[in-house]
């Protein structure tokens, strides 16, 4: 379940940035391809740190009350990404990479636990593998009481 859209992005952006920002040849002409990866690598990278303790991705229908604040931080993560991976500019400007910290800080005190999401689907549970290595030894050929008098 996407939380947003290219449509979305290309809104918040403007026709001309979004262009400017999605076009890999010369910066003029929008390519949806593009946006589409951008806005995939921002739910991914979303879904990476709701996982930790969310069933993911967050199901926006049995949950209408998270769509604006997952759609507002998720596409603060899309225009990082935009502005970072287009060929034509060097460096985001102040307020992206003030809205892309904010994200990330609101992701991660999701993740950690320190914020929660209101009503939203409790997370999988863990299972044995996800607890780390595990060691089995076999039993012992010797005992100590078979070796009792050597």
């Amino acid at each position: 379940m996407a939380y947003i859209t290219i449509v979305q992005l290309s809104e918040r952006l403007g026709a001309t940035l979004y262009a400017r920002l999605t076009d890999r040849v010369n910066g003029t002409t929008a390519s949806s391809t593009v946006a589409q990866r951008i806005v995939d690598e921002a739910e991914a990278e979303a879904d990476g740190y709701l996982a930790r303790r969310y069933e993911t991705p967050v199901n926006l229908t049995a949950h209408p009350e998270l769509v604006n604040i997952l759609e507002a931080r998720v596409l603060d993560l899309a225009e990082w990404a935009a502005w970072k991976s287009t060929p034509f500019v060097s460096d985001p400007p102040q307020r992206v990479h003030a809205l892309y910290a904010e994200a990330l800080r609101w992701f991660q005190d999701v993740a950690q636990g320190r914020l929660s999401l209101p009503a939203s689907a409790p997370p999988n549970s863990r299972t044995t593998d996800d607890e780390g290595p595990r060691y089995e030894a076999c039993p012992r050929v010797f005992t100590a009481d078979e070796l009792d008098g050597l």
